[in-house]
């Protein structure tokens, strides 16, 4: 198997596997994504028969900026995983997954993102999930009529362009209070929007006055309304963008939304059964555990301690080993040590613990996590606070 970073020459064949696993070529997602995007601003991964040349599997490594534990870190966002049909079933995933790991690793890189098909597709490369939401699946009308709408709260329909510089205001305002969260430069925005546009995406806005409260991005597709992305500054905002969303019972049918983990609409729903529920969303994976830990800067200056850490790493052998954290002043230490473990866990584990989706204790009941030292337990929760994680990127 030869494993090649694409270019222009090699493209044709990515484009052929796509349009066979994903959309098609005639779609506008397709003419955006190889027209605008590819290998201008991402990389992609073919493994290819020594044989004949022929593409065997592919990845694509889009790159975002997202906010963890106080840092603006470069993730790569991994999209596109596809195997050509006569090559399936020969387990040929993994060898291009590590070829992945060992690129980004030296671009010193030290985690990854993917939204999965199957979650089981995943798992056994040590990918788990750290993101998750809300998920409503209603009747549109049983949407509630009113909640903590505001009178003064006015709704306009916007453009997707002219309102670009509104939405930004407006997400990075919200989001700022959250973990996780995708920097949103102009860049993204353009690239967002465009592929809404050609995907016939609507927006409406709600404002006070002048002053713009939130956004919400829909469309309605097969008598389905569907939120693409709701966010508000204020909830009587959202319950004003809402009960806009039921004003379309005459065009749709169904509601569906996929809302912040936290979100709680579901108090104003009269009937139980549509309350929604948890769904898993996002999957990331740490490739490099040491970079991780060093690149730890956010930490109250009143932590001070040390604990042992053991992280099994079963695809990624460098990940292996016995870490020692020393904390001090806001500071933190990285070496190998003999010491017996204070705490261990797999890198699975590790990653989310790192991204806040889960703490040490509840990671240590659920048998994620072994803790042999409970003041050492107190320190590394300390130094990884569970947190309100969000994203809402799909290329």
């Amino acid at each position: 198997m030869d494993f090649r970073i694409i270019n222009d020459e090699t493209l044709p064949k990515i484009m052929e596997l796509w349009d066979y696993c994903f959309e098609k070529n005639d779609t506008p997602f397709f003419k955006w994504y190889f027209d605008e995007y590819c290998l201008k601003e991402n990389m992609i991964l073919g493994g290819f028969d020594e044989a004949d040349g022929s593409l065997m599997n592919m990845l694509h490594l889009n790159p975002y900026t997202i906010n963890l534990r106080g840092q603006e870190l470069q993730v790569p966002y991994i999209v596109g995983v596809a195997t050509a049909p006569e090559y399936r079933g020969r387990h040929l995933f993994g060898p291009l997954l590590d070829t992945a790991f060992a690129v980004l690793r030296a671009q010193k890189q030290a985690f990854v993102l993917l939204m999965p098909i199957s979650a089981g597709i995943y798992r056994p490369y040590q990918f788990d999930y750290c993101y998750y939401r809300h998920r409503y699946e209603m009747p549109l009308a049983v949407l509630p009529k009113a909640g903590s709408v505001s009178a003064d709260i006015t709704l306009q329909r916007a453009g997707l362009e002219q309102e670009a510089e509104a939405f930004a205001k407006v997400y990075a305002a919200v989001t700022a209070a959250y973990h996780g969260a995708v920097k949103r430069d102009d860049k993204n925005w353009r690239n967002l929007l465009s592929v809404h546009q050609g995907e016939q995406v609507k927006a409406v806005l709600a404002k006070r006055g002048g002053q713009v409260l939130g956004y919400m991005l829909y469309n309605i597709a097969d008598r389905t309304f569907t939120v693409q992305e709701l966010l508000a500054e204020e909830t009587a905002a959202r319950d004003a963008l809402l009960r806009f969303a039921r004003g379309h019972v005459t065009e749709a049918e169904k509601f569906n939304w996929l809302a912040e983990a936290w979100d709680k609409m579901y108090l104003h729903l009269q009937d139980q059964n549509y309350a929604g529920s948890l769904q898993p969303f996002m999957m990331a994976r740490c490739i490099n555990v040491r970079q991780a830990l060093v690149q730890l800067t956010n930490i109250a200056a009143d932590i001070q301690g040390a604990v042992s850490l053991l992280i099994t790493d079963k695809t990624l052998p460098l990940n292996n080993g016995l870490l020692k954290l020393e904390v001090n002043a806001g500071q933190i230490d990285v070496k190998s040590t003999v010491d017996m473990q204070d705490i261990e866990m797999d890198v699975a584990a590790f990653t989310q613990l790192y991204f806040g989706q889960f703490s040490v204790q509840e990671l240590a009941a659920e048998n994620r996590l072994k803790i042999h030292n409970e003041e050492a337990a107190l320190l590394l929760d300390r130094l990884f606070p569970k947190c309100h994680n969000y994203i809402n990127e799909y290329f």
